[in-house]
Protein backbone atom coordinates (compact mmCIF):
# COMPACT_ATOMS: atom_id res chain seq x y z
CA UNK A 1 0.00 0.00 0.00
CA UNK A 2 1.32 3.47 -0.93
CA UNK A 3 2.13 5.55 2.15
CA UNK A 4 1.22 9.22 2.53
CA UNK A 5 3.78 11.50 4.15
CA UNK A 6 3.00 14.97 5.50
CA UNK A 7 5.95 17.39 5.38
CA UNK A 8 5.67 20.35 7.76
CA UNK A 9 8.40 22.97 7.39
CA UNK A 10 8.45 26.73 6.88
CA UNK A 11 11.33 26.46 4.37
CA UNK A 12 9.59 26.09 1.01
CA UNK A 13 12.66 24.87 -0.86
CA UNK A 14 13.31 22.16 1.72
CA UNK A 15 9.67 21.06 1.61
CA UNK A 16 9.85 20.88 -2.16
CA UNK A 17 13.09 18.87 -2.24
CA UNK A 18 11.84 16.38 0.37
CA UNK A 19 8.48 16.05 -1.39
CA UNK A 20 10.04 15.49 -4.81
CA UNK A 21 12.46 12.89 -3.47
CA UNK A 22 9.73 10.99 -1.61
CA UNK A 23 7.45 11.01 -4.64
CA UNK A 24 10.27 9.53 -6.71
CA UNK A 25 10.59 6.85 -4.02
CA UNK A 26 6.91 5.95 -4.41
CA UNK A 27 5.31 7.94 -1.60
CA UNK A 28 2.39 10.37 -1.71
CA UNK A 29 3.09 13.70 -0.04
CA UNK A 30 1.13 16.47 1.62
CA UNK A 31 2.80 19.79 2.52
CA UNK A 32 2.20 22.39 5.23
CA UNK A 33 4.21 25.52 5.94
CA UNK A 34 3.49 25.73 9.68
CA UNK A 35 1.84 23.91 12.56
CA UNK A 36 -1.51 25.66 12.22
CA UNK A 37 -1.88 24.57 8.60
CA UNK A 38 -0.63 21.08 9.47
CA UNK A 39 -3.28 20.50 12.14
CA UNK A 40 -6.01 21.68 9.76
CA UNK A 41 -4.83 19.34 7.01
CA UNK A 42 -4.52 16.43 9.45
CA UNK A 43 -8.14 16.97 10.45
CA UNK A 44 -9.21 16.99 6.79
CA UNK A 45 -7.08 14.03 5.66
CA UNK A 46 -7.52 10.72 7.47
CA UNK A 47 -5.02 8.77 5.34
CA UNK A 48 -1.75 10.32 6.54
CA UNK A 49 0.69 7.56 7.52
CA UNK A 50 3.61 9.55 8.93
CA UNK A 51 4.58 13.19 9.56
CA UNK A 52 7.94 14.91 9.09
CA UNK A 53 7.66 17.87 11.46
CA UNK A 54 10.12 20.77 11.68
CA UNK A 55 10.71 22.07 15.20
CA UNK A 56 11.58 25.73 14.53
CA UNK A 57 8.58 27.33 12.82
CA UNK A 58 6.74 30.65 13.27
CA UNK A 59 3.21 30.91 14.70
CA UNK A 60 3.12 27.34 16.05
CA UNK A 61 6.38 25.42 16.37
CA UNK A 62 6.88 21.68 16.07
CA UNK A 63 6.70 21.00 19.81
CA UNK A 64 3.37 22.82 20.14
CA UNK A 65 2.00 21.09 17.05
CA UNK A 66 3.05 17.67 18.30
CA UNK A 67 1.59 18.36 21.75
CA UNK A 68 -1.75 19.37 20.22
CA UNK A 69 -1.71 16.26 18.04
CA UNK A 70 -1.16 13.92 20.98
CA UNK A 71 -3.65 15.76 23.19
CA UNK A 72 -6.23 15.03 20.48
CA UNK A 73 -5.30 11.33 20.84
CA UNK A 74 -3.90 11.28 17.32
CA UNK A 75 -1.20 8.60 17.12
CA UNK A 76 0.14 9.22 13.61
CA UNK A 77 3.91 8.55 13.80
CA UNK A 78 5.96 11.76 13.89
CA UNK A 79 9.63 12.34 13.04
CA UNK A 80 10.97 15.70 14.19
CA UNK A 81 13.29 17.66 11.91
CA UNK A 82 15.52 19.85 14.05
CA UNK A 83 18.64 21.96 13.91
CA UNK A 84 18.91 21.63 17.69
CA UNK A 85 21.52 19.14 18.87
CA UNK A 86 21.20 19.46 22.66
CA UNK A 87 20.10 16.26 24.35
CA UNK A 88 17.46 18.12 26.37
CA UNK A 89 15.75 19.26 23.16
CA UNK A 90 15.71 15.72 21.80
CA UNK A 91 14.32 14.34 25.06
CA UNK A 92 11.62 17.01 25.07
CA UNK A 93 10.42 15.80 21.68
CA UNK A 94 10.36 12.20 22.89
CA UNK A 95 8.48 13.16 26.04
CA UNK A 96 5.79 14.94 24.02
CA UNK A 97 5.35 11.91 21.79
CA UNK A 98 7.79 11.99 18.87
CA UNK A 99 8.81 8.65 17.40
CA UNK A 100 12.20 9.73 16.06
CA UNK A 101 14.17 12.84 15.19
CA UNK A 102 16.57 13.82 12.41
CA UNK A 103 19.14 16.56 12.92
CA UNK A 104 19.64 19.10 10.15
CA UNK A 105 21.40 19.01 7.78
CA UNK A 106 20.42 15.50 6.70
CA UNK A 107 20.50 13.35 3.60
CA UNK A 108 17.18 12.53 1.95
CA UNK A 109 18.10 8.85 1.95
CA UNK A 110 18.45 9.04 5.73
CA UNK A 111 14.94 10.48 5.88
CA UNK A 112 13.56 7.53 3.92
CA UNK A 113 15.47 5.02 6.05
CA UNK A 114 14.20 6.57 9.28
CA UNK A 115 10.63 6.68 7.94
CA UNK A 116 10.74 3.00 7.03
CA UNK A 117 12.04 2.10 10.48
CA UNK A 118 9.31 4.08 12.26
CA UNK A 119 6.56 2.72 10.01
CA UNK A 120 7.84 -0.80 10.56
CA UNK A 121 7.66 -0.35 14.33
CA UNK A 122 4.29 1.38 14.47
CA UNK A 123 2.34 -0.04 11.53
CA UNK A 124 3.32 -3.68 11.31
CA UNK A 125 0.20 -5.69 10.61
CA UNK A 126 -0.85 -8.16 13.30
CA UNK A 127 -3.32 -11.02 13.22
CA UNK A 128 -6.94 -9.94 13.71
CA UNK A 129 -8.15 -9.84 17.32
CA UNK A 130 -4.77 -10.76 18.78
CA UNK A 131 -4.67 -9.67 22.41
CA UNK A 132 -2.37 -9.62 25.40
CA UNK A 133 -4.08 -9.40 28.78
CA UNK A 134 -2.31 -8.90 32.09
CA UNK A 135 -4.37 -8.09 35.16
CA UNK A 136 -6.59 -5.09 34.27
CA UNK A 137 -4.69 -4.26 31.07
CA UNK A 138 -5.84 -5.48 27.64
CA UNK A 139 -3.60 -4.82 24.64
CA UNK A 140 -4.96 -5.20 21.11
CA UNK A 141 -2.05 -6.07 18.82
CA UNK A 142 -4.05 -5.57 15.64
CA UNK A 143 -5.33 -2.07 16.40
CA UNK A 144 -2.50 -0.89 18.70
CA UNK A 145 -5.04 0.01 21.39
CA UNK A 146 -4.72 -0.44 25.14
CA UNK A 147 -7.64 -0.68 27.56
CA UNK A 148 -7.21 -0.32 31.32
CA UNK A 149 -10.22 -1.26 33.43
CA UNK A 150 -12.26 -0.96 30.23
CA UNK A 151 -11.07 2.58 29.44
CA UNK A 152 -8.96 3.26 26.37
CA UNK A 153 -5.52 4.59 27.28
CA UNK A 154 -4.02 7.42 25.26
CA UNK A 155 -0.50 6.07 24.63
CA UNK A 156 2.10 7.23 22.15
CA UNK A 157 3.41 4.61 19.69
CA UNK A 158 6.64 4.30 21.68
CA UNK A 159 4.77 3.88 24.98
CA UNK A 160 2.59 1.22 23.38
CA UNK A 161 5.61 -0.79 22.21
CA UNK A 162 7.27 -0.57 25.65
CA UNK A 163 4.10 -1.74 27.42
CA UNK A 164 3.50 -4.52 24.89
CA UNK A 165 7.10 -5.76 25.18
CA UNK A 166 7.06 -5.84 28.99
CA UNK A 167 3.53 -7.28 29.29
CA UNK A 168 4.27 -10.14 26.89
CA UNK A 169 6.75 -11.55 29.40
CA UNK A 170 5.86 -10.36 32.91
CA UNK A 171 8.71 -10.66 35.36
CA UNK A 172 11.39 -10.65 32.69
CA UNK A 173 13.88 -7.83 33.13
CA UNK A 174 14.72 -5.73 30.07
CA UNK A 175 17.70 -3.41 30.12
CA UNK A 176 17.27 0.18 29.03
CA UNK A 177 19.32 -0.54 25.92
CA UNK A 178 17.12 -3.51 25.00
CA UNK A 179 13.98 -1.42 25.33
CA UNK A 180 15.56 1.40 23.33
CA UNK A 181 16.38 -0.93 20.45
CA UNK A 182 12.91 -2.50 20.49
CA UNK A 183 10.83 0.64 20.94
CA UNK A 184 12.84 3.47 19.45
CA UNK A 185 15.60 2.01 17.32
CA UNK A 186 19.35 2.01 16.99
CA UNK A 187 19.47 5.74 16.25
CA UNK A 188 19.03 6.35 19.99
CA UNK A 189 21.54 3.89 21.45
CA UNK A 190 23.64 6.75 22.79
CA UNK A 191 20.63 8.09 24.70
CA UNK A 192 19.44 4.95 26.43
CA UNK A 193 18.47 6.97 29.53
CA UNK A 194 15.77 8.64 27.44
CA UNK A 195 13.77 5.42 27.86
CA UNK A 196 13.20 6.62 31.44
CA UNK A 197 11.11 9.51 30.10
CA UNK A 198 8.81 7.15 28.23
CA UNK A 199 8.52 4.78 31.20
CA UNK A 200 7.71 7.69 33.52
CA UNK A 201 4.92 8.87 31.22
CA UNK A 202 3.61 5.32 30.85
CA UNK A 203 3.56 4.79 34.62
CA UNK A 204 1.61 8.00 35.07
CA UNK A 205 -1.01 6.95 32.52
CA UNK A 206 -1.41 3.50 34.10
CA UNK A 207 -1.85 5.11 37.51
CA UNK A 208 -4.36 7.68 36.27
CA UNK A 209 -6.58 4.86 34.99
CA UNK A 210 -6.29 2.93 38.25
CA UNK A 211 -4.26 -0.03 37.01
CA UNK A 212 -2.92 -2.47 39.59
CA UNK A 213 -0.12 -3.37 37.19
CA UNK A 214 3.16 -1.50 37.26
CA UNK A 215 6.44 -1.11 35.45
CA UNK A 216 8.99 -1.92 38.10
CA UNK A 217 12.54 -0.62 38.18
CA UNK A 218 15.33 -3.15 38.60
CA UNK A 219 18.08 -0.87 39.82
CA UNK A 220 21.22 -0.87 37.77
CA UNK A 221 19.60 -2.97 35.03
CA UNK A 222 16.26 -1.78 33.65
CA UNK A 223 12.56 -2.56 33.93
CA UNK A 224 10.03 -5.39 34.22
CA UNK A 225 6.25 -5.73 34.22
CA UNK A 226 4.71 -6.57 37.58
CA UNK A 227 1.68 -6.16 39.81
CA UNK A 228 1.52 -3.83 42.80
CA UNK A 229 0.90 -5.49 46.11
Amino acid sequence: MIKTVMIVDDESELRKSISTFLQNEGYLTLNAHNGIEALRLIEENKNIDIILLDVMMPEKDGYETLRDLRMAQNRIPVILLTAKTDEVDKLLGLEIGADDYITKPFSLREVVARMKAVLRRTSEEQADDEWIQQEDIKINLSTYEVYINGTKANLTPTEFIILMTLAEKPGRVYSRLQLMNIAIGEAFVNYERSIDTHVSNLRRKLSELGSSASIQTVYGIGYRFGVDA
